[in-house]
């Protein structure tokens, strides 16, 4: 059923928005939007669309006499069935008795509508609505004729002659008036001009009505006049057929189609373009290689300060044998993160985030999940930048220097303690044998040239090893600030990645939500019902009823 495939594609779109909203890509404002199409049809009010009758409503502002039209219409007073005339809150349905209401839309409530049964085989197929008045100061009452316009098939828009340019119909009659099949009356035309329905024959026009029906009627009672009244009632029973119902059904379902169509468009639009991030990851990467530049900038005295607490005073003795240097007590700060990322470093990382938010809302990409996710980043920057400075101090402590440096320090530590022993033994062995010799050959004497040089063959074999050993000891200082940048650097990186991370997560949301619409969209297209009234200016009856102008869909 027509009435099914409106009301299925009207949920999915509203599922679809709300899915959205929740995930905070759209605002709640634009899925009011979307809540503010029209899906109700008259069908709804019988629970079939066959064999219905046609629905027709009158429209006016105050003292126009839609009421007494209405009893001229149904041939007696509707008062005498027991239903008075209705006051600003309420509607009076006056339908034949074999037509039954199968259930009214929940908004509707039951104290403000009045239900007249008649026995007129000439109105069986015609259910009137008698509406309150359009220019009631009390807000209710345009309320209550907004939410019965849906239901109606044929809306009588009832005017006077002094008051046919009544402002807030007309704009509803604008607003609303590409929805419905229209009859226009300017009633008590016993005070007219024939100017004045000129006058509003032009409007009409102006509105979109290329031939519009306009009746001129006196509803005075008990006086009888040559008016429009017969013409008027005759052109109601005309349209009361199971044929123009239907065409009036389908062309209804078919304009609220195509406005729910483009509304979602139009809401979908609010999602952003697909080719938006790639733009916005591109301006994030300019927009954070200079920060991260100005925060190595700005951060390079905090490491050397921090360098400075393994000056080579404070350093361990490096004298051991086959040990790498050790990091002390203050090799180890428990703060090393909160000391080098401190409030201003937070500044600057909080004021790159907020230059990418003014970035993707200048793409017209919603900023409030972006935001969410920007939140996480702000929150743990401090903690892993403290994790990345923290490891590369200690890596860079544990192995100071080059390798190359490491390993010369090594060696000549080892000669530094080797060479001079082995200069020893020499001496020794020099010792032993003189010693020996002078035995045999009582003239062999070592001397006192013999202690000189062995002594100055010890101290070199021990000095010049220690010196170098000296020299090539790797810097602890060097390495922490060494170790410290390469940690800040990591940390900038990270949090450079963690963002377009971000950026890539909202991207491919995005693109799925669009994706969603899209499938309801082309679902739309491939359910459209065409329009089965002819066009405007052709000899159709009806279709000097519909105005050929449609309302445009508000953004």
């Amino acid at each position: 059923m027509t009435t099914d495939v409106l009301h299925r594609f009207h949920q999915r779109a509203l599922t679809w928005a709300e899915t959205a909203k929740e995930a905070g890509w759209l605002p709640e404002r634009e899925v009011e939007r979307l809540r503010a199409v029209e899906a109700a049809t008259p069908a709804e009010l019988f629970g079939e669309e066959n064999q219905r009758p046609l629905v027709v409503a009158f429209f006016g502002g105050t003292g126009v006499g839609k009421s007494s039209l209405l009893n001229r219409l149904a041939g007696q007073p509707v008062a005498r069935t027991g239903v008075e005339r209705p006051t600003s809150r309420e509607v009076t349905l006056y339908l034949h008795e074999s037509v039954s209401i199968q259930h009214l839309p929940e908004e509707f409530p039951v104290d403000k509508v009045k239900i007249a049964l008649h026995r007129q085989e000439s109105n069986r197929d015609i259910l009137w609505i008698d509406m309150p008045d359009i220019d009631s100061v009390d807000t209710e009452n345009r309320e209550l004729v907004l939410d019965w316009l849906p239901h109606i098939d044929l809306l009588i828009y009832v005017v006077s002659p002094e008051r046919y340019r009544d402002d807030r119909g007309w704009r509803l009659l604008l607003e609303h008036g590409h929805r419905h099949a229209w009859l226009f009356v300017i009633n008590q035309w016993d005070k007219g001009d024939p100017a004045q329905r000129e006058d509003f024959v032009r409007l009409l026009k102006e509105a979109g009505f290329r031939e519009p029906l306009v009746f001129c009627t006196d509803s005075r009672e008990g006086v009888t006049t040559d008016d429009d009244f017969e013409q008027l009632a005759q052109t109601i029973r005309s349209l009361a057929n199971a044929h123009t119902v239907r065409q009036l059904q389908i062309r209804g379902i078919s304009l609220r189609m195509e406005e729910l169509r483009g509304t979602l468009r139009a809401v979908a639009e609010k999602v952003g373009a697909e080719d938006a991030f790639p733009a916005l990851e591109e301006r994030w990467r300019e927009i954070w290689q200079k920060t991260a530049g100005e925060l190595e900038q700005g951060l390079e005295w905090k490491i050397d300060a921090l360098a400075e607490r393994f000056a080579p005073s404070r350093e361990p003795n490096l004298l051991r044998r086959n040990e790498a240097p050790a990091a002390t007590s203050a090799a180890e700060p428990d703060s090393t993160g909160d000391e080098i990322w401190d409030a201003w470093a937070h500044t600057r990382l909080e004021d790159a985030l907020d230059s990418l938010v003014v970035e993707a809302d200048a793409l017209g990409i919603p900023t409030a999940p972006l935001r969410k996710r920007l939140a996480a980043v702000r929150e743990q920057t401090r903690g892993w930048m403290e994790n990345h400075l923290q490891l590369a101090l200690r890596a860079a402590l544990r192995k100071p220097g080059t390798a190359l440096q490491r390993l010369l320090y090594r060696t000549t530590g080892l000669l530094a303690g080797l060479l001079p022993i082995l200069a020893l033994v020499w001496v020794g062995y020099r010792l032993f044998t003189g010693y020996y010799q002078s035995a045999v050959e009582p003239s062999h004497y070592l001397g006192i040239d013999f202690a000189i040089h062995s002594v100055l063959l010890v101290l070199t074999a021990w000095l010049l090893p220690y010196l170098a050993h000296r020299k090539l000891r790797p810097s602890l200082q060097k390495a922490a600030r060494r170790g410290l940048q390469a940690g800040l650097a990591e940390g900038l990186t990270e949090t450079g990645h963690r963002v377009e991370k971000a950026l890539e997560e909202l991207q491919t949301r995005q693109r799925k939500l669009l994706r969603e619409c899209q499938e309801i969209l082309d679902e739309f297209d491939h359910r459209r019902i065409a329009l089965p009234v002819k066009e405007a200016g052709e000899d159709d009856a009806l279709s000097r009823l519909l105005t050929t102008r449609n309302a445009a869909v508000p953004r």
